[in-house]
C-alpha cells in the first residue's frame, strides 16, 4: 500500500505526461494492495511466500519502462519488497529478488540515468549509486532476517517443550533445536552438577548425547572462570592482532580468559563460541555455550539467546521441579510398599524360618536327615536376607548398583543344585557395572530360566554365563536336555521372560549351537 500511494504521487505530479497503460498498471496494482491490506486486516490472508514481493518488482519495472520520466525515483521503490523479503525469508531469496531488480532497471527506459550516462560517469556516478542501493538493501537487512528467524526459534522452543517429560528430555531437545536453529556445529547446556543436573551436547554427527561425568566436571571448571555476562570467543592464529574475546557486559574483563576459553573450544572441537550464562537473582544456574568451527558467527545468535535465556531458564527450572516432585513421590511410594511388604510378605517367611528351624533341633545330628533340614534352614534364612534387602532398597530408594548379583547367582545355583539335584556351572566375572533394578531383574531372569529347565526338560547340567558385550549384559543359559534325549528339543519361549526382557530394552533368542542343546541368549543394555 505504501508503494502504491508514493507510485500515485510521483505519477499525478507529472499527470499531463501520463499515458493509458500506466495510469491502467497503476489502478490494478492500487487493487491488488488494496486486497492485500483487505484479507491481512481481516486475518483472512491466504497469500504465502514471496509471491507479493515479486509482483511488486515486476510492477516496478513495467511503469519504469512504460513511464520513463520519473524512472530514477521508481527505482526507491524497488527496496521496500527486497528488504521485506530479506526479512522474511533469508537473504538468498532477498538478493535474488534484488539482482532481478537491478536487471529490470537497466533494462527498462529509466530516462534520468540514460541522459547522465550520456554526459558522462562522474554525471552519472549518484545514479548509479541509487541503482546499487537495490541489492545493497538485501544486506543491510540480513541482521533484521537473523534476529526474526531466531526470535521465532525461541518462542517455538517455550511453547513445545513440555517440562513434564523430565530434565533430561528438555535438555537434549533443547539443545538440539537451538543447534539447528543456530547453525551452529555444537551446543552445549552446562548445568550445575552439584545438583545431580546433566550437561547435554548437541553436534551435526552425534546429535544430543548426556556428556559423561568427567567431560561435565571440564566443562564446569572452565565455565566457572568465565565473567557472569555472555562474551564471545575467536581461536585465532598467533600472528592475528585481532582480539580473540568479546565480552558484552558493563565492563570488558579479558585478563585470564584466554586460556580456558581455548581450552573450552579445544574441549568442544570449534575455533569459535559463544557462552551465555544463565542467571537469575545473581545466581548462577548454567551456561548455554554455542559453538562453530569456522571463525566468523553471528553476533545476532548472542542477543536472541540472552534475551531467551530467562525464559529458558524458566523451562529448565520447571523440568527439574517435576523431577524433583516424581522422585519424591516414587519414594513415598516405595516406603510405603517397603512397609506393607515388611508386615505381610516376610512374615510367613519369618514363621517358616523358625518352623524349619525347631525341626532341626529336633532331630539328632548323626540322623542323615538333619543335613537337608540345615540346608532347607540355610535356604529360608538366604530368603528372608533377600526380603529384607529388597525391602531396604524400597525405602532408602538406592539405584546405585552394589555387585550383589554375581554372588546372589552363585547363591541361587547352590541352592538349585541342592534341592533338586540339578548341576549348575556358573562363569561371570566378580563384578558387574549394573543398578539395584537391573540387577534384581537379571537375578529373577537367572532363576525363572532354572525353573523353566527344571519343569519342563530332563536336564541335569545347566550352562550360565554372565559377561559384558558391547555395553550390554549377555546372560547365555545352556542345558543338556538334548544330549540325554539324543534329539533337539522343540523350542519354547517363556512368554514372562519376554515380557521383561522387553521392559529393559534387550533382545531373547533361543538357538542350538551343538544342534541337540537348547541356549538361551539375553542382551540387556547397560
Amino acid at each position: 500500500m505504501v508503494t502504491a500511494l508514493l507510485c500515485t504521487i510521483m505519477l499525478l505530479a507529472v499527470a499531463p505526461q501520463v499515458g493509458a497503460w500506466p495510469i491502467g498498471a497503476l489502478m490494478l496494482y492500487c487493487a491488488w494492495s488494496a486486497y492485500l491490506l483487505w484479507v491481512e486486516a481481516t486475518e483472512q490472508s491466504h497469500v504465502v511466500g514471496l509471491g507479493p514481493y515479486w509482483i511488486d518488482v515486476l510492477w516496478s519495472c513495467v511503469i519504469m519502462k512504460l513511464f520513463a520520466v520519473s524512472g530514477m525515483m521508481m527505482i526507491i521503490t524497488l527496496v521496500h519488497p527486497v528488504v521485506l523479503a530479506t526479512i522474511g525469508f533469508g537473504i538468498g531469496p532477498g538478493l535474488i529478488l534484488a539482482l532481478f531488480a537491478s536487471m529490470g532497471v537497466l533494462y527498462g527506459d529509466y530516462g534520468d540515468l540514460r541522459t547522465l550516462l550520456a554526459l558522462g560517469w562522474v554525471h552519472a556516478l549518484p545514479g548509479l549509486l541509487v541503482l546499487m542501493l537495490v541489492p545493497a538493501a538485501a544486506f543491510i537487512a540480513r541482521p533484521m532476517s537473523v534476529l526474526r528467524h531466531r526470535l521465532a526459534l525461541i518462542g517455538e522452543l517455550e511453547t513445545q517443550l513440555d517440562p513434564r517429560r523430565g530434565l533430561e528430555a528438555i535438555c537434549a531437545a533443547l539443545v538440539e533445536r537451538l543447534r539447528v536453529g543456530t547453525e551452529a556445529d555444537v551446543v552445549a547446556l552446562v548445568l550445575p552438577s552439584s545438583r545431580a543436573a546433566p550437561a547435554m551436547l548437541a553436534s551435526r554427527e552425534d546429535g544430543s548425547f548426556r556428556a559423561k561425568d568427567d567431560v561435565h566436571r571440564t566443562l564446569e571448571a572452565l565455565l566457572a572462570l568465565t565473567p557472569p555476562h555472555p562474551l564471545s570467543f575467536v581461536s585465532r592464529r598467533w600472528w592475528d592482532p585481532r582480539s580473540r574475546i568479546r565480552t558484552y557486559g558493563k565492563q570488558a574483563v579479558f585478563r585470564g580468559l584466554t586460556a580456558p576459553l581455548s581450552e573450552l573450544a579445544r574441549t568442544l572441537g570449534v575455533r569459535s563460541l559463544h557462552v551465555v550464562p544463565l542467571t537469575r537473582y545473581a545466581r548462577q544456574h548454567g551456561h548455554f555455550v554455542v559453538g562453530y568451527g569456522g571463525s566468523r558467527s553471528l553476533m545476532q545468535n548472542v542477543w536472541a539467546l540472552v534475551s531467551a535465556a530467562p525464559e529458558l531458564l524458566r523451562i529448565v527450572e520447571q523440568a527439574t521441579l517435576v523431577d524433583q516432585l516424581q522422585d519424591e513421590s516414587a519414594s513415598h511410594e516405595r516406603a510405603r510398599i517397603g512397609r506393607d511388604l515388611h508386615d505381610s510378605a516376610i512374615q510367613p517367611y519369618l514363621g517358616l524360618k523358625y518352623a524349619v528351624e525347631c525341626v532341626a533341633l529336633r532331630i539328632a545330628p548323626e540322623n542323615p536327615a538333619r543335613a537337608e533340614v540345615d540346608a532347607l534352614a540355610a535356604l529360608v534364612n538366604g530368603e528372608v536376607a533377600a526380603l529384607r534387602e529388597l525391602i531396604s532398597g524400597l525405602r532408602t530408594g538406592s539405584e546405585q548398583g552394589d555387585n550383589a548379583l554375581v554372588p546372589a547367582v552363585r547363591r541361587q545355583a547352590r541352592r538349585f543344585a541342592l534341592l533338586f539335584g540339578i548341576d549348575v556351572e556358573i562363569e561371570s566375572p566378580d563384578n558387574l557395572p549394573t543398578t539395584r533394578a537391573l540387577a534384581g531383574s537379571m537375578f529373577h531372569m537367572v532363576n525363572e530360566a532354572l525353573n523353566n529347565i527344571r519343569k519342563h526338560t530332563v536336564a541335569r547340567h545347566v550352562q550360565v554365563a554372565l559377561s559384558v558385550v558391547d555395553s550390554a549384559i549377555r546372560l547365555s543359559i545352556r542345558d543338556d536336555a538334548g544330549h540325554i534325549r539324543g534329539r533337539k528339543v522343540d523350542n519354547f519361549k517363556p512368554a514372562s521372560l519376554s515380557e521383561r526382557v522387553a521392559e529393559l530394552g534387550g533382545s531373547l533368542a533361543i538357538g542350538h549351537p551343538d544342534g541337540l542343546n537348547t541356549e538361551l541368549l539375553i542382551h540387556i543394555p547397560i
